[in-house]
């Protein structure tokens, strides 16, 4: 018997994709619309950062950019104490933390908004952190932030915009040609870490062996990962971000920009070394 083969064309595929796209993007526009337009309306309760003030607030040649993974319950607050001396840059929902001051903060991607902007305002490690705040018609989450004065007003905020996510590229050399996402936050957080002109990049907490976060019990998943995903998975684009991080390593190491890996497990280390804190031993600006 001849086996029919049901599988539709690739530009059938590609058509079909593209239109089931565009159908949810018309769906998310009205929501889309206005909150970027109440960020809009809304900007006086921040004050605005500029590029050059950001770069002037950095206080040592090293940033620690802190991510969520478990490992960070591995370390010791002599050595929380030690990041502290040097610049501290946390994303996504570090600010769950009671380890270090934060300098710096770096609003992209969000579960729960409400959630989040709780764990910042009360967050005494964040009192005095300069924020940086994705922007744009698609920045959902940074425009319901600011534009729903989420955030406590009066923080001082640096808008940036985004560029590239889920693709292979080149990191950006100018914030007004977008901050590259790739394939994920982490990325883009490098991104910031260069333009902003740090030249030693020390990732914490970003394992990627698992679905484990600091914030969670080890057994439990988030609710949004995808289903079927557990704790103990390896991170769904793992293999993607240690490429990209190695290869954007190697030209960045040209520049005199070092990246490092605080956990010496995490698979980051595949493509980068593990951080050393014989480093930085001339690290102040």
């Amino acid at each position: 018997m001849t086996e029919i083969n049901l599988r539709l064309p690739r530009p059938v595929r590609t058509v079909g994709r593209y239109c089931l796209e565009g159908y949810w993007r018309t769906k998310a526009a009205p929501g889309q619309f206005a909150n970027w337009w109440a960020d809009r309306r809304n900007r006086r309760h921040y004050p605005a950062l500029t590029e050059s003030e950001l770069r002037k607030a950095r206080k040592s040649e090293t940033v620690f950019i802190c991510g969520t993974g478990a490992s960070v319950l591995d370390i010791a607050a002599e050595e929380w104490a030690r990041m502290s001396d040097h610049d501290v840059l946390s994303f996504r929902e570090f600010p769950r933390q009671t380890f270090v001051k934060a300098d710096f903060h770096v609003t992209g991607e969000v579960d729960d908004i409400d959630a989040y902007a709780t764990a910042i305002n009360s967050n005494p490690r964040y009192d005095h952190a300069l924020f940086l705040v994705q922007e744009g018609f698609t920045a959902h989450m940074g425009n319901r932030l600011l534009g729903g004065l989420k955030l406590r007003q009066g923080a001082r905020v640096f808008r940036y915009r985004r560029r590239g996510r889920g693709k292979t590229i080149p990191f950006s050399r100018s914030f007004a040609s977008g901050v590259v996402h790739g394939h994920g936050s982490v990325t883009g957080m490098i991104n910031i870490a260069y333009l902003l002109g740090w030249k030693r990049i020390v990732l914490v907490g970003i394992d990627l062996y698992d679905h484990r976060y600091f914030y969670m019990p080890p057994d439990e998943t988030r609710p949004v990962e995808k289903r079927g995903l557990t704790s103990n998975d390896p991170f769904t684009a793992g293999d993607a971000i240690v490429e990209q991080i190695g290869q954007w390593a190697e030209t960045m190491r040209g520049e005199g920009v070092l990246i490092s890996a605080y956990n010496p497990r995490s698979l980051l280390t595949q493509r980068i070394p593990v951080f050393q804190w014989s480093d930085i031993a001339d690290a102040q600006v």
